[in-house]
């Protein structure tokens, strides 16, 4: 217990200085140029990329008492792929993966909590997460699944994999370590890296800082150059316009930031066991949030474990690098 209060004082401590600065930050941008940084685009339609009739279908499945809105693609009589994107994405994230492996899988790229769900903290912790993804799996019609996962999503499948190991034939995660190797990997560095988990603890100023001209945020994190992607022509800037579109819902941002509000207060406890489903561990080099490191300690906690970087690759892997990505993806299905 002592351990445990010691732990969330330093959380605190740090939310505390990396909220000053972003403080300082946001009132700097308004007193800058306040018309402009208040100023937000009305989006009452969504872009024509979301209408893209070849990605696949919409649907919607109700899963631990919530409806889930996803797009599937490919022969439903075919073994289940389940994507989980991370933040701040949405199943458009996935667009390059439905359309290469929808001819050999029935594929499933759902919009995890987020928009207009519940609202308290509670709601989003890393258990309720998993839940989701447990009942998904047979809301679906499946008793198995293999399981692809980004960023946050990476945290959720990693969690299904320990504590309900029938449900994943094959786990394959994007530049998002095992829970225990982010807690072993703590350095200084990973700690500045990871300064907005900790600026994320604070009530509402996350919402309103990337809510600022018009959503500046979400497009720097996509196009920025310490953030962005590097090939451009995957990941063009007009499709950033899709993800706004998603996060200027009602409550849009404050479910999935509120993944962060609860990580540290709400950890889930795994098995001590390692994975023993074939796994593959995905990297973009060039992350901006996540040591590269991290990729390379995971023998303890996966014992039948494939890593592949990628290099000139920024933290959205999929996006970024789609014809690698599935290169790997697809070579591992194989094997």
């Amino acid at each position: 217990m002592a351990a445990g209060f010691l732990a969330l004082c330093f959380v605190y401590t740090l939310t505390g200085i990396f909220g000053s600065l972003t403080v300082l930050h946001t009132v700097a941008r308004i007193i800058w140029s306040p018309r402009r940084a208040l100023k937000k685009q009305r989006r009452e339609a969504p872009p024509s990329c979301l209408l893209d009739a070849s990605l696949g279908t919409h649907n919607y499945v109700t899963a631990n008492g919530l409806k889930f809105h996803y797009v599937s693609a490919g022969d439903d009589s075919k073994p289940l792929m389940l994507f989980l994107h991370g933040f701040p994405e949405f199943w458009f994230s996935w667009r390059h993966q439905i359309k290469e492996f929808s001819r050999d899988y029935h594929v499933v790229a759902i919009d995890m909590r987020q928009g207009e769900r519940p609202t308290k903290r509670s709601d989003y912790s890393v258990d309720v997460l998993h839940k989701d993804i447990v009942e998904l799996v047979p809301a679906l019609g499946y008793e198995t699944c293999v399981l692809v996962a980004h960023d946050w999503g990476g945290v959720v499948a990693w969690t299904v994999a320990a504590k309900n190991p029938a449900l994943v034939e094959k786990l394959i995660v994007m530049n998002c370590p095992h829970p225990r190797i982010f807690a072993k990997g703590r350095s200084i560095g990973q700690i500045l890296k990871s300064h907005y988990m900790f600026t994320f603890q604070l009530p509402w100023l996350p919402e309103f800082a990337i809510r600022l001209h018009d959503y500046q945020a979400i497009y720097d994190s996509f196009q920025g150059k310490k953030t962005g992607v590097h090939n451009k022509a995957s990941f063009p800037p007009s499709l950033v316009e899709a993800y706004k579109y998603v996060f200027s819902k009602p409550g849009a941002l404050t479910g999935p930031i509120n993944y962060y509000r609860s990580v540290f207060t709400r950890p889930s406890r795994l098995p001590s066991k390692p994975l023993e489903m074939p796994t593959l561990l995905i990297w973009g080099d060039d992350d901006a949030a996540l040591d590269k490191k991290m990729a390379d300690m995971h023998t303890s906690v996966v014992s039948n474990l494939t890593v592949k970087h990628i290099s000139n690759c920024s933290h959205w892997v999929q996006q970024d690098t789609p014809e690698a990505v599935n290169h790997y993806m697809r070579e591992f299905l194989s094997s």
